[in-house]
């Protein structure tokens, strides 16, 4: 499993640390907003939470930064790309055959 870390600004202009991990060509995202070491405890953790195109462009230019430094493979870049431009869908392999 790979994960990826980046921080956002809302609409609001709280910040946000959002972390996308990707496993089996799979992309999962967690949301948690950044707040002082004090109330960590009281968030609990990670939420997950739902991609949205610009969450996933954010990606993109991340992955495609880190590719520039041979810091990530050049598959993962390709699979954002192709889910950007509807070709893939992010779903779950083993969810896929059961069906």
């Amino acid at each position: 499993m790979e994960t990826f870390s980046w921080q956002s600004r809302t609409e609001e202009g709280e910040k946000v640390i959002y972390e996308a991990s990707c496993f089996g060509g799979w992309w999962q995202l967690t949301c948690t907003p950044k707040v002082s070491r004090s109330q960590r405890n009281e968030l609990g953790g990670p939420q997950p939470a739902k991609f949205t195109m610009e969450i996933w462009q954010e990606l993109l230019d991340l992955l495609k930064r880190k590719y520039s430094r041979r810091r990530v493979a050049w598959k993962h870049v390709q699979q954002v790309q192709d889910i950007l431009a509807g070709k893939a869908v992010n779903e779950r392999r083993d969810q896929r055959s059961r069906e």
